[in-house]
């Protein structure tokens, strides 16, 4: 192996270290150019991503708030599975109710993926279904 030679780099890196500070001091006076002109600041976030208000402490967005989102089958089949299994197990951990009723929702008729799923007709799509293998290509 061979060793670097790490005075040489350290030297030219003290060569540097002025011109770095040259350009800091320069991108903070750029920074505070932004802000007096339209309250933007360059920054860790990049630019306009800081606004000031009128004293000059940064203004926090706030999130909107949204409607929460509509229970999902599996939501819905929990709910009532959880709350008959605990009136038909009182004993039973809450940890057990849910594992029980998780285990009952893969093979249950309201799970899209689950074998008792597929033994229900098909639902009715929007645009409309192949009927008698009309549109299908034959080989």
């Amino acid at each position: 192996r061979q060793r670097r030679h790490t005075t040489g780099t350290n030297m030219e890196m003290s060569k540097l270290a002025p011109a770095f500070a040259k350009l800091a001091e320069a991108a903070q006076e750029i920074s505070e150019i932004f802000a007096a002109a339209g309250g933007v600041t360059l920054g860790k976030r990049g630019p306009g991503a800081l606004l000031l208000d009128a004293d000059g402490k940064p203004v926090k967005k706030k999130k909107e708030k949204r409607a929460p989102r509509a229970p999902t089958k599996f939501n819905e089949f929990m709910r009532t599975k959880v709350a008959q299994v605990k009136s038909d197990n009182p004993t039973r951990s809450p940890k057990d109710v849910f594992a029980m009723c998780a285990a009952m929702w893969a093979t249950a008729p309201e799970n899209p993926k689950s074998s008792a799923a597929a033994a229900l007709p098909p639902a009715k799509s929007e645009k409309g279904s192949l009927k008698s293998g009309k549109g299908k290509s034959k080989k």
